[in-house]
């Protein structure tokens, strides 16, 4: 996972979860540095000297009082002390390795790289104020693939996530990912497509979810018309939305980038479609990874008619859904467009490798830019993101 020289993340006590969460310590352009709340965003200017005094006092403090705490554990339950013995002496020494690395990183002296962005403090040390905050942040399954769908809720649980998006072939699939084309012309495949479909519909019944998220069609032709695959789609997402309609679920297409065989790509484009398919439950899923790039990505947000869901990822020329600010997508004004959207952002990612890292590094940059974004912000109405910002 990617570093940056002047953040890191440390496990604090959080007054307003009242329990100890990860907190995200970033150096401020003076004397004061920021630490932030990963699960629920609140954020304290500290001034950074004092703050690294108490963080190795504490350290050190924890790390004397540990050997009372054994003999206290031992005295209490020998039996289930002696039990757990093997796999903590395991575990701990990578621990306390992870630790003492941390503090080193904050105690040793370190070049701020010329590239770094100071986040903005007030002048004094004190609780920064709140950020409102309408919609609500889910944690995309691919962040963790590597686990459980009982894994992710126990994840997003515990680093502040509002919810979880969840892939329906993890669920019932085996695993398997279904090569879906609800536009094909052959009556054959575009049938079985819109079965599979519905067959997710009713498992997000059944699980009390509000939104099922498809892709639109591609043309299976190089070259092909696209207007030949468009009344197919058409008719495809009629037949799923009525459908959705009956449980109380919403249906949310995705716009796709600019690829070989995609053809709803434009903010046009994904207007067209919900206008044509015509169904109160339908609308459009803004994913920043596909806005075509060189455009403008607030402005491309602010064109889209009816948002009922937001996929939330960074990219570059040639690389979709890298972490977030590890990418070159201009986030912070995307997202001061979208201060007043009451719908879902889901954090997008890929990773095959077991733990919550990438999840909890999503979490904790989309708090970041949240908060640098507040200023920039514009109110707007019915849940639809206000005007672009310049």
């Amino acid at each position: 996972m990617p570093r940056t020289q002047e953040r890191y993340e440390l496990e604090l006590h959080c007054a307003r979860c009242r329990r100890t969460t990860t907190h995200s310590v970033a150096i401020g352009d003076r004397s004061l540095s920021r630490v932030m709340c990963i699960a629920c965003g609140r954020a304290v200017a500290v001034d950074t000297l004092q703050f690294m005094e108490q963080y190795v006092d504490s350290v050190m403090r924890r790390i004397l009082a540990k050997p009372f705490e054994v003999t206290t554990e031992f005295t209490r339950s020998p039996r289930e002390f002696i039990t757990s013995l093997p796999s903590r002496m395991f575990t701990k020494p990578f621990r306390v390795a992870a630790e003492l690395r941390t503090t080193m990183d904050i105690v040793r002296l370190r070049r701020r790289p010329p590239s770094s962005i100071a986040p903005t403090l007030p002048a004094a040390a004190g609780e920064l104020p709140p950020v409102e905050r309408r919609c609500q942040v889910l944690l995309s399954a691919p962040l963790m693939w590597a686990h459980t769908p009982d894994d992710l809720l126990v994840a997003a649980r515990d680093l502040g996530y509002d919810g979880v998006e969840m892939w329906a072939y993890q669920l019932s699939w085996e695993g398997a990912d279904a090569d879906l084309n609800l536009s094909s012309r052959l009556d054959a495949i575009r049938a079985a497509s819109v079965d599979a479909v519905h067959r997710s519909v009713d498992q997000a019944r059944e699980l009390g979810a509000r939104l099922v998220i498809v892709h639109p069609g591609r043309i299976t032709v190089p070259f092909d018309d696209a207007e030949a695959y468009w009344p197919r789609l058409v008719a495809s997402l009629q037949e799923i939305a009525d459908h959705a309609a009956q449980g109380g679920l919403r249906v949310g297409v995705e716009h796709m980038e600019p690829r070989q065989g995609e053809y709803v790509i434009t903010a046009d484009q994904a207007n067209r479609l919900v206008r044509d398919v015509d169904r109160a439950n339908v609308g459009i899923v803004l994913d920043v990874a596909h806005i075509p790039w060189g455009e403008d990505e607030p402005s491309f947000a602010a064109r889209l008619e009816r948002i009922v869901h937001v996929h939330l990822s960074d990219a570059d020329e040639s690389r979709l859904h890298l972490p977030l600010g590890q990418g070159r997508r201009s986030l912070v004004r995307l997202l001061g467009v979208l201060r007043a959207y009451q719908g879902t952002i889901a954090l997008e990612g890929f990773s095959i490798e077991a733990g919550t890292e990438l999840a909890r590094w999503n979490k904790a940059r989309f708090e970041e830019l949240w908060h640098e974004a507040a200023g920039i912000g514009r109110v707007a109405r019915g849940g639809q993101p206000a005007e672009t910002i310049d």
